[in-house]
């Protein structure tokens, strides 16, 4: 995977992009462009207030290296020069798809012009050079090409809303040389959500990164140590193909503001050079997040009226001459200050990512030979000093965590400026050298994860594993930035040869993890991990191993039924499906009538497994079956539940998905039925609740419970007690159905027996013609209903059996009356007539006042 996405479309894209036009509205006073107020970010970033100074530069060639531009929008075409066409030299630079124009817009359309919208700078000479593609996609040569042709038009700004994760040595030699040339260069810190890209990555290119309205960076924008600016990254009001106007968002629109600002100064101070434009702007910005320099925010937000009002100062970082006030000193940076004999020290942080080395290229303005005097403090190291003069070159090693730099003028040595810039190599990983097969690390166990590096250009990591029998091998390669283009090669020793898979190289920006699963056999296998540029990468990457050797099923051969196995330990089946046509066999005992239920803990697979449970008297036709065991399984449902007589059965297993990584388990458990309850054997009401089932007067559930702990409704309570009637051989009649509730429709199961109930006045309904047949009855309803069922007479008492029922309690005379008969009972000296009636309750009720 090649990681070159030119302008980032896909986050201009995946944000807000509104390509329609907008009604006019009214014009601001700076301006007479119709669309001026829906350019907020030129309010943020100060630029209107900026145009009462300065608001065009048409000395100097801005060179915009995109998609080309619309040479027929009437806000452009004034600022436009005739363009570049690098993609396809035969034709002219006009924009194929929209990216240009739309940066074009940002930084230079035409102001003041009574047509649609403003650019940063209201005239200009704008040379579009196209480097990107019409799906906005250029290599990194093409874009150092664009560099080089922008500078030999003389080209003063050179702006790239373009972005690339991969280093590029020709893209480097092109930023030199820009440098080199005295042109100011812009870029987007790109849209990844990662670590800043190139070419905004170079500490001589301005790297803008996007914020909100509210000055809160986009999700999107890259961020990190290379990170110097921020501007308005979203809802962009600008120009669009085809003469019209919309928004768009991403860095591509933060970094247009700056190449615009970067102009705008080099109008009022034409002779300063791009470190001294950079340095203003830096110096100018509007600070964000933390005080000072941050990794999120850079040096703050784009401020153009002060960039173009204030005078540049030579060393705005002061003051920092005390530890306590050290100013941050970014890896891949460059910084500028002054020491003279008012102000003898400076001091910098600087933030290591990883144990490495920082190398230092140092300008200094005197010609002395050592004027100045450096001493790097790393964490837990003795401190380095260095002494350093113009041009010198040093290099520093540095321990992960923070350094503290201390910047001294020599003595004897008068007032001077530096300049110093920053670059930081990591160190080698802990398992180099190990960049062929023959020096390839061995990786022992079962689960490996270990840490690797790129530390210099070309570099492989190479690691041998032994896989002592068949099984799967999954490897993953994660890199921790995505600057890093990882490759994963996987091959197998054959004697003299080694037979290679075809490259694992699947990741991309949003998931650069390279993945690898393959069956393997006994033999020495390598694994080679590579970036796909070669480059070097300040950056790490983990490799996890994970091997499964082939699990061997315990309980083969059991194919057929004469092969079936016991259970282990009584209730448990494992095993593996190989291949899709396995069968497994087992069998177990039911000594007593019993309710068997078959769980499945763990299922391999998501679907596919079958089972299906024989009597030994007959294996034609099972007794049940399903083809849902995985399913339940995920779930944590009963896959199968059934009643079983005495005897011997067979369960038989297969799976349509096969697999061999990993042993299924099935549990058999068996629960013996009283009175064909599996819920009972010892419950307080176990003896009511046998005679009254043998007698039909209540009835369990399919699964073979009675819960007996569960509340009551009405609809089961008016059964019951119809039911007790009719075993006690009572006259009861049949339901005339001429009462009719509106909750109790004739195919509800119990509407017979509660009609009759109602009939019978046992049971009585709610207002609104209601019955409420599934609603719990409570322990006070309970006695009403059965007091009712046998016309026991009823009259208020002088006193209460229980402390929670007063004599004024509506159900008073009805619990006292079956309390007195003891048909009904309380906790000791509490009724709880409020609490829900339990079915065990019940039955106990129903079989003392029937005396079944």
């Amino acid at each position: 995977m090649k990681k070159w996405v030119g302008a980032i479309l896909a986050v201009v894209i995946g944000l807000v992009m509104v390509m329609v036009d907008v009604r006019p509205v009214r014009a601001a006073s700076d301006t007479n462009d119709p669309y001026i107020e829906n350019q907020i970010h030129l309010s943020q970033i100060q630029a209107i207030k900026a145009w009462d100074v300065v608001h065009s530069n048409t000395n100097i060639t801005i060179a915009v290296l995109d998609t080309g531009a619309d040479y027929n929008h009437p806000d452009l075409k004034g600022n436009l020069l005739p363009g570049i066409n690098l993609v396809n030299p035969a034709r002219s630079a006009q924009d194929d798809n929209g990216h240009g124009t739309e940066v074009i817009g940002v930084l230079a359309a035409e102001g003041n012009n009574n047509i649609g919208v403003s650019g940063v700078l209201w005239k200009a000479k704008i040379l579009p050079i196209k480097v990107l593609d019409k799906n906005a996609v250029a290599d990194l040569d093409l874009v150092a090409r664009g560099i080089h042709a922008a500078l030999d038009k003389g080209a003063k700004v050179i702006l790239m809303s373009v972005s690339s994760m991969s280093y590029s040595q020709a893209l480097t030699n092109a930023v030199n040389r820009a440098e080199a040339s005295g042109a100011v260069l812009v870029a987007a810190s790109g849209n990844e959500e990662d670590r800043v890209a190139y070419p905004a990555a170079y500490p001589t290119v301005i790297a803008v990164g996007g914020v909100r309205a509210n000055n809160q960076p986009i999700k999107e924008s890259n961020s990190g140590p290379e990170l110097n600016l921020m501007a308005t990254g979203l809802n962009v009001y600008t120009t669009k193909l085809g003469g019209r106007y919309g928004t768009f968002s991403g860095t591509s629109a933060a970094a247009p503001q700056v190449a615009g600002a970067a102009a705008l100064v080099l109008a009022r101070h034409p002779n300063l050079k791009p470190i001294d434009v950079r340095q203003l702007l830096y110096q100018t910005a509007q600070d964000l997040g933390e005080p000072g320099w941050d990794k999120s925010t850079g040096y703050g937000l784009l401020n153009i009226h002060k960039a173009v009002t204030t005078p540049m100062s030579m060393d705005f970082l002061e003051p920092n001459n005390q530890r306590s006030r050290a100013k941050a000193f970014p890896i891949e940076s460059q910084i500028r200050g002054n020491l003279g004999p008012n102000d003898t020290v400076d001091w910098f942080k600087m933030d290591i990512p990883y144990d490495g080395k920082v190398t230092f290229h140092a300008t200094v303005s005197v010609g002395s030979a050592s004027p100045m005097v450096a001493t790097f403090y790393s964490e837990n190291r003795t401190p380095v000093t260095h002494y350093i003069g113009n041009g010198d070159k040093l290099t520093v090693p540095a321990k992960q965590g923070q350094m503290m730099i201390r910047l001294m003028r020599n003595g004897g040595v008068s007032a001077f400026t530096y300049v110093l810039t920053s670059r930081y190599s990591i160190n080698p990983d802990r398992y180099e050298p190990n960049d062929s097969m023959a020096t390839a690390r061995p990786l022992v166990g079962n689960q490996i994860s270990v840490v690797g590096n790129f530390h210099e250009e070309g570099d492989q990591d190479w690691f041998s594993y032994y896989v002592r029998e068949y099984g799967m091998l999954n490897v993953t390669v994660t890199p921790d930035t995505k600057r890093m283009d990882l490759v994963l090669n996987i091959g197998k020793q054959d004697g003299r040869e080694t037979r290679w898979d075809p490259s694992y190289d699947n990741g991309d920006r949003d998931d650069p993890t390279e993945r690898a699963e393959k069956e393997v056999s006994p033999g020495k296998y390598f694994i080679r991990v590579s970036e796909y540029e070669q480059n070097a990468v300040n950056a790490e990457y983990r490799l996890d191993l994970y091997y499964t050797p082939v699990k061997k099923d315990p309980n083969e051969p059991n194919d057929t039924y004469q092969q079936a196995s016991p259970l282990a330990g009584g209730n448990l089946m494992t095993g593996t499906f190989p291949t899709a046509s396995d069968t497994d066999w087992f069998h177990f005992t039911v000594n007593r009538e019993s309710y068997v239920s078959i769980r499945a803990p763990f299922v391999p697979v998501k679907s596919g497994m079958r089972l299906a449970l024989f009597s030994s008297n007959n294996f034609n036709y099972p007794l049940a079956m399903t083809n849902s065991v995985a399913e339940r399984a995920d779930q944590g449902k009963e896959v199968l539940g059934i009643r079983l007589q005495p005897g011997k059965y067979y369960i038989r297993l297969n799976s349509s998905i096969s697999f061999k990584y990993d042993l299924y388990r099935l549990t058999v458990n068996q629960q013996e039925l009283v009175a064909g309850y599996r819920d009972i054997s010892t419950h307080w009401a176990r003896t009511e609740i046998a005679r009254l089932s043998s007698k039909g007067v209540v009835k369990g559930f399919d699964d073979a419970t009675f819960k007996p702990d569960q509340p009551v409704t009405r609809a089961q309570f008016a059964t019951m007690l119809i039911q007790a009637m009719k075993a006690n051989r009572m006259p009861v009649g049949s339901y005339s159905g001429n009462s009719s509730f509106r909750d109790l429709p004739k195919s509800h199961w119990a509407y017979n027996n509660l009609g009759l109930a109602y009939q019978l006045g046992i049971v009585k309904g709610y207002p609104n013609n209601q019955m409420k047949p599934d609603q719990a009855i409570s322990r006070a309803e309970m006695a009403a209903m059965v007091a009712r069922a046998h016309n026991v007479p009823l009259y208020s008492r002088s006193f209460s059996s229980y402390r929670d029922v007063s004599t004024g309690h509506w159900a008073s005379p009805a619990i006292e009356a079956l309390t007195s008969r003891e048909w009904l009972r309380g906790y000791g000296s509490l009724f709880k007539p409020t609490g829900n009636a339990t079915r065990a309750e019940v039955i106990v009720v129903i079989a003392k006042s029937y005396k079944l």
